[in-house]
């Protein structure tokens, strides 16, 4: 059986879960797959297609007629693409965009990405019911990543690893990493995806402006180092085994592959109390978003509580495997290609 992964990128399901999936008998294609795996739909002549909305410009978008031609499973990875995000007061709108709704029906299944987003989509939209496929990590490469006992002295690092737009708070988190880089003059502070700024509908002028301003003050400091973007997930996941601390301030995540990683590769972290952060993130130092700076300033000062921490991240991490990932989107896959009595292979 054929199966198209419409706008699902390889960070979110790793290689090894497509992997697991041709293991399983599925031939695998995707828009925004690693190679081998990176093919475009239109050469694809697909069986079934996963579908994750997205508004990007490379992304491939669904209209009725396609999603009646071909079964299609609704995977809702982003779903502020489905519901619309206010932007002033950084939440999910409360209904659901009308050109999603209006193919709702035409969809076989419909899944999520957490329990989170179970909840949030089926608050908005009445008569539907999202099955939970978990994301998960490709576990044995981040280990692969990891590297031996770091050399006596080395400073603290504390790494800040998101996407440069409002709903990830990057103003909140320079603000953070200024503080706390003038308290903690010896820790080495991280900023990353250095000035990746994300689509304009995420990123005002006013956000822009403010890291302007406070780039020469950061600097000034000498702790705080900014990175950019890794040109592989081995180099990034490379960096992540020298990192002590890492941290969100988020107010928008329905999942956290970000942090989930930094967690198993030995971090430990801290993530605010909203959002997916309590139920994927429960072996992190879990705060309200007033007292992230206090937790980091916490987990410097104290090692023993910081190994502590770092070890129920890592372990709850070690939870969510990308094999898993692909066991349930294979059941969903084949349920899917049974609504028109054909049984995968």
């Amino acid at each position: 059986m054929r199966v198209y992964l419409a706008n699902v990128a390889s960070w979110t399901f790793p290689n090894q879960g497509s992997e697991m999936l041709c293991q399983k008998g599925f031939e695998v294609g995707g828009n925004w797959l690693d190679p081998p795996f990176r093919r475009q739909l239109e050469d694809f002549s697909a069986d079934v297609v996963v579908y994750a909305p997205h508004r990007r410009e490379d992304a491939v978008v669904l209209h009725k007629k396609d999603v009646m031609r071909v079964p299609t499973l609704l995977w809702a990875l982003y779903p502020d693409y489905l519901t619309g995000w206010d932007r002033e007061k950084n939440v999910h709108m409360d209904g659901f965009l009308e050109s999603v709704a209006d193919i709702m029906p035409y969809f076989r299944r419909h899944a999520v990405n957490s329990f989170f987003t179970k909840r949030l989509l089926e608050e908005r939209i009445e008569g539907f019911q999202f099955e939970v496929c978990l994301l998960g990590l490709d576990l044995e490469a981040i280990n692969r990543c990891r590297r031996g006992k770091r050399p006596e002295g080395s400073s603290l690092t504390v790494l800040w690893q998101h996407r440069w737009r409002t709903d990830k708070n990057l103003r909140g988190a320079l603000d953070i990493i200024e503080t706390l880089a003038a308290k903690h003059r010896d820790v080495a502070f991280l900023v990353g995806r250095n000035e990746d700024w994300d689509e304009p509908f995420w990123v005002p002028q006013s956000l822009k402006d403010y890291f302007a301003q406070a780039l020469p003050r950061l600097a000034r400091l000498g702790n705080v180092h900014f990175l950019t973007r890794f040109t592989t997930q081995v180099e990034y996941w490379r960096l992540l085994s020298e990192v002590d601390i890492a941290f969100s301030c988020s107010y928008h995540e329905t999942f956290g592959i970000a942090m989930l990683e930094a967690a198993y590769a030995g971090a430990a972290c801290v993530v605010p109390n909203t959002v997916a952060y309590p139920e994927i993130h429960s072996g992190a130092l879990v705060v309200n978003h007033s007292e992230i700076a206090s937790g980091l300033s916490r987990l410097v000062q104290e090692p023993q509580f910081r190994a502590e921490v770092a070890h129920r991240c890592r372990q709850n991490a070690g939870k969510y495997h990308v094999n898993s990932t692909a066991e349930k989107l294979a059941g969903l896959i084949v349920q899917v290609r049974q609504t028109v009595g054909l049984v995968a292979d």
